[in-house]
């Protein structure tokens, strides 16, 4: 059933979890619903549910976690819903989960670490959440977690090591986050770590250079970060790195040139960038190097033209 922009729409009809065979409930911004009915949970068989950008809805009804079927739940743009129930973890069959923009949602009850299943879970925009709970590595399902604009975040729990299946980290423009738990290398899994404008972050553990299937690794506007880690060479899967505007960063270490599958790197406004390794030429796969606005760049390695597949410059 698809309802989606009957903006004037406040309530469903009283009978409606007599729809038992129901599969799909569409009611993206249905922005005049306030409520849903217990009823609506007798929906046995729905495995879609779907309440983006219903904007006035700032509860859910304690029945929703008899929706054993569900597999898909949109919540996005929910901009009143400030918790979530807390037997949450109970919707057993659910493998996404999007908590985009719900701009006053504090907190994750812990039972959200029950969700077995889960492969997907965006929480980007939530701009209150401070913490996500201590056990949230329990969700070895996940494989794409997305916590963008979650501004007051300060840490992550180290359980967050324990996420073995994770493919898509995305942490852009988290402004409180200072560190990563000592041994993120541990996601073995990763492909993608957006670390974009997280502008209070320091350092980087030495682990990281253990994620041996890293593709992508953003670290844009990380305005605090000084230095890499030594073995940054060792992230031989690499193919896209980005350093633009991190203002502090004094130097790249000589083990960058083994970085072999690098065809992106962008350096633009490193204000403090002095040179480039004397070998920087090895970087044998690299089709684009962006260094401008690189103000105390005084010069350039003479292997630099040894960049056969260079198209960029």
């Amino acid at each position: 059933m698809i309802l989606s922009n009957c903006t004037t729409l406040q309530e469903l009809p009283k009978d409606i979890g007599k729809l038992s065979w129901l599969n799909e409930l569409n009611l993206a911004f249905c922005s005049s619903l306030k409520a849903l009915l217990d009823s609506m949970f007798q929906l046995k068989e729905l495995k879609h549910l779907d309440l983006f950008g219903c904007v006035k809805l700032g509860c859910l009804p304690d029945s929703i976690v008899d929706l054993s079927q569900l597999k898909t739940f949109r919540l996005s743009k929910c901009h009143k819903l400030e918790n979530l129930l807390v037997q949450f973890g109970k919707l057993q069959s659910l493998v996404e989960l999007d908590l985009s923009h719900c701009s006053q949602l504090g907190c994750l009850p812990d039972s959200i670490v029950d969700l077995s299943q889960l492969k997907t879970f965006r929480l980007w925009g939530c701009h209150k959440l401070e913490k996500l709970p201590v056990e949230f590595g329990k969700l070895q399902s996940l494989v794409e977690l997305d916590l963008s604009h979650c501004s007051q975040l300060g840490c992550l729990p180290d359980s967050i090591v324990d996420l073995s299946q994770l493919k898509t980290f995305q942490l852009f423009e988290c402004h409180n986050l200072e560190n990563l738990p000592v041994e993120f290398g541990k996601l073995q899994s990763l492909v993608e770590l957006d670390l974009f404008h997280c502008s209070q972050l320091g350092c980087l553990p030495d682990s990281i250079t253990d994620l041996s299937q890293l593709k992508t690794f953003r670290l844009q506007g990380c305005h605090k970060l000084e230095k890499l880690p030594v073995e940054f060479g060792k992230l031989q899967s690499l193919v896209e790195l980005d350093l633009s505007c991190c203002s502090q960063l004094g130097c790249l270490l000589d083990s960058i040139v083994n970085l072999s599958q690098l065809k992106t790197f962008r350096l633009s406004e490193c204000h403090n960038l002095e040179n480039l390794p004397v070998e920087f030429g090895k970087l044998q796969s690299l089709v684009e190097l962006n260094l401008s606005c690189c103000s105390q760049l005084g010069c350039l390695p003479d292997s630099i033209v040894d960049l056969s597949q260079l198209k960029t410059f």
